[in-house]
């Protein structure tokens, strides 16, 4: 008696009754009135939305409206472009999110971890041509930053040199020297804030490091080899091509304390250099930029190929960059200009 139920409950879904007579055994299983195909996305519907389809009209009425419609379209409001329904065999249904707002709603991500001040200087930026990148409470560095194709891990491909800034960098810098013999009083009459021999490595040894540039004459070399470690990844080696190793002593000291920089390319081929302060007058700066931009080009590697200068910005120390036409920075920065 059950499955009897049960196959009149299921054939009631797909025909609508025809009589209240029993039917014989065989027309449970194999009903007369086969539905056509048209039935079938009604039947969807009412099983997709059975409380709709109840509520709004239990005799099927707007079912029946829907087919109408979907029938004068072509197709079914739930089919999709791709032949599917939603909630069925189609693509899920994705509810709408709220809105970001704030840094959440910023299109890039390295931009929602920027301070407020750094936010609102990158909207000036983009809407002005003439400004004042630093707001910060302190004088900021101006500096320069360089994408050069170039790739230091072949030995023709480095850059590493220095640049004498004819307007200064506009900070003190504190100079140690290491030398040894009548050198030792040159030194201190140049002007070197720490002076010293065997003493003064042992102290660097030691951890002390009280000082922007060491200066070494030749002769100490030997001794400062083994300083490698120590003074290699602060970039405080003495090197001949960064100027810091010299017979003449007095001239090197002169020279840093003026506002000889040092630059080099770094692993990923950016060069950064500071070329003063934002305080400087804006002459000055153009001074010094140029002749930031003039010891690039004359000390470009003999390995380089193609293009040399890839990229080009400007910022201050904690304000966004601003980035250059390298063509008519390049002509700009010519010797005759």
């Amino acid at each position: 008696m059950a499955t009897a139920a049960a196959a009149a409950a299921a054939s009631s879904l797909l025909a609508p009754a025809a009589s209240t007579a029993p039917a014989a055994p065989n027309a449970l299983l194999f009903p007369s009135s086969v539905p056509t195909l048209r039935a079938y996305p009604r039947l969807l519907l009412a099983f997709r939305r059975p409380a709709a389809a109840a509520v709004a009209d239990p005799q099927g009425a707007v079912l029946e409206a829907e087919e109408v419609e979907a029938d004068q379209r072509g197709g079914y409001d739930d089919e999709d472009e791709d032949g599917g329904y939603e909630g069925g065999r189609g693509p899920a249904f994705t509810p709408p999110t709220r809105p970001r707002t704030g840094k959440a709603a910023l299109p890039l991500k390295r931009d929602r971890t920027r301070s407020k001040r750094f936010l609102e200087i990158q909207k000036l930026r983009e809407s002005k041509k003439e400004y004042d990148m630093a707001s910060a409470k302190f004088k900021e560095s101006a500096e320069a930053h360089f994408r050069m194709n170039l790739d230091p891990k072949y030995n023709d491909q480095q850059l590493r040199a220095t640049v004498n800034l004819p307007k200064g960098t506009g900070q003190p810098v504190k100079i140690a020297v290491l030398t040894q013999g009548e050198k030792i009083d040159e030194a201190r009459a140049a002007g070197a804030d720490i002076v010293g021999g065997d003493e003064l490595i042992e102290q660097i040894k030691g951890g002390f490091m009280e000082f922007d540039k060491l200066i070494a004459s030749p002769d100490m070399m030997p001794k400062v080899a083994g300083l490698g470690k120590i003074l290699g990844p602060r970039g405080l080696m003495p090197n001949p091509k960064a100027g810091t190793v010299s017979p003449n002593i007095s001239q090197a000291i002169e020279e840093f304390k003026k506002g000889k920089v040092e630059y080099r390319v770094d692993k990923t081929g950016i060069v950064h250099i500071p070329f003063g302060k934002v305080d400087f007058p804006e002459e000055d700066l153009i001074s010094n930029f140029m002749a930031v931009v003039r010891s690039v080009e004359r000390n470009k590697p003999s390995g380089a190929k193609g293009i040399y200068w890839k990229t080009a910005y400007l910022c201050s120390s904690m304000g966004p960059s601003i980035k250059l036409n390298i063509k008519e920075m390049l002509d700009y920065g010519t010797e005759s200009s």
